[in-house]
């Protein structure tokens, strides 16, 4: 995908998200009701948006994990072990590890 596809698309979905929220009847109640109680509002939303290339041969978006049953999770003393990943992914949420 080139990138003013990339770029495209991503402004479709910035554009299809602020549709989906300025749309949002109970997002319009909300708004109204602070306006009717003397408050203006300014709405500002963050989101972020990641993108990657799929693996060759794997036409799947996101596998999802099987799920086990709770004899099969092993006892933990509390800690936990990151990879590299995981600690990619909180950075990218702005928490530290």
């Amino acid at each position: 995908m080139t990138s003013e596809k990339k770029s495209f698309l991503l402004g479709q979905l910035q554009e299809a998200i602020d549709e989906a929220v300025s749309e949002s009847g109970r997002v319009g109640e909300i708004v109204e009701e602070m306006k009717r109680s003397g408050y203006d509002l300014c709405l500002m939303l963050e989101s972020t948006v990641t993108i990657s290339p799929l693996e060759e041969g794997n036409g799947k978006m996101d596998a999802e994990p099987e799920p086990r049953a709770a004899s099969e999770v092993p006892a933990s003393n509390g800690e936990i072990t990151l990879t590299a990943e995981d600690l990619e992914f909180l950075q990218e949420l702005n928490i530290a590890a």
